[in-house]
């Protein structure tokens, strides 16, 4: 199964602990000279009530800032400072600009901390400690223990797979704290990323939710590629709305279909009935609706018997091959700019 990953948060490279010595400087830092400057984003109206500086100058401010920094904790910081005193369009310029800088450093980050786990005693300081990690509970006061506790400053949080691979990723629940402060694109995007970082529908080859979780991220990101539709996170959003699409409707086989009959359970044919009938005025609902038309010319059989001694399941029936592999095209005509 695919493993959908999330390019601006969570680019997650995974990092399996290497013991040894390595020549890796102790003093590993996020350098780049040519970031991308913060994007225009929409018509967000101007709170003037607000305004520590003018929107520019802080806008370039943040861009200078962003080509300088040598950790993420500098920019947060930043944002600490200024955004809750601006107004709500400038906000998301800022924070978006923030995202951008996450989406483009943190594979450095993941390699810098891979050379850093390679120097000796690294790594055993930090399987010693317990998720989630409290990296002010390590031993001494070195350079390994800032530089950790520099990443959880700047938004981020270290994860692991359950064969103990390592990897940083974007904590979007820290960065709530921003909310208040965003305009409705700002505040919908960061809701989205929450959801999926916190609980991510996929992870270590399968799934992690229910199909019953599943439903309401669809909408709310169907929601997102509505009204944002030509905002610049819409084409990485709209990926991530059709793997969780193609989940909800074909990946829960196993506990959607009675494998004597091959047809689709009765209980899991009424929990798409409900979710089409509460979601009737959105585009996922008239989906999920037309996949059960669909699934009504079968009476109901999904797949093929599968071939003695191979497989219990087989191939999935034509038409819902056909109506799978084209949601893709279905989605571009409705959601593409």
């Amino acid at each position: 199964m695919k493993r959908y990953v999330l390019p601006f948060f969570s680019s997650l490279i995974a990092i399996t602990f290497v013991t040894g010595c390595t020549s890796a400087s102790e003093q590993l830092t996020v350098k780049d000279p040519t970031p991308s400057a913060p994007e225009n984003t929409g018509t967000s109206p101007a709170d003037a009530t607000k305004g520590e500086k003018p929107a520019d100058d802080l806008l370039k401010q943040f861009t200078v800032l962003a080509a300088q920094a040598k950790e993420a904790n500098e920019l947060t910081a930043f944002l600490d400072q200024h955004l809750a005193k601006t107004d709500t369009k400038t906000a998301d310029q800022l924070f978006f600009a923030l995202d951008q800088y996450y989406e483009k450093h943190l594979p450095t980050i993941n390699d810098n901390f891979k050379a850093l786990l390679a120097q000796p005693g690294n790594a055993e300081k930090l399987y010693a400690l317990q998720y989630p990690y409290d990296f002010n509970k390590l031993e001494g006061d070195d350079s390994f223990k800032q530089w950790l506790l520099n990443q959880t400053e700047g938004g981020l949080v270290l994860k692991a797979t359950n064969d103990m691979s390592f990897y940083w990723q974007v904590d979007y629940k820290v960065l709530q704290k921003y909310a208040a402060s965003l305009g409705e694109e700002g505040k919908d995007y960061l809701s989205i990323q929450e959801t999926e970082t916190g609980k991510p529908y996929l992870g270590d080859g399968k799934l992690q939710i229910t199909r019953a979780e599943l439903g309401p991220r669809m909408v709310e990101v169907e929601e997102y590629l509505v009204n944002y539709r030509s905002s610049p996170r819409a084409v990485k959003l709209r990926t991530l709305y059709i793997d969780y699409l193609k989940t909800y409707l074909s990946d829960y086989r196993y506990d959607a279909i009675d494998e004597a009959t091959m047809k689709l359970l009765p209980a899991v044919t009424e929990e798409y009935q409900n979710f089409a009938k509460k979601y009737e005025a959105t585009k996922t609902g008239q989906i999920v609706k037309d996949y059960l038309s669909e699934v009504a010319k079968n009476k109901d059989v999904v797949f093929e018997p599968g071939k003695p001694g191979e497989s219990i399941i087989g191939e999935r029936k034509p038409n819902l091959s056909q109506f799978l592999n084209g949601l893709e095209v279905r989605i571009a005509h409705t959601m593409n700019p």
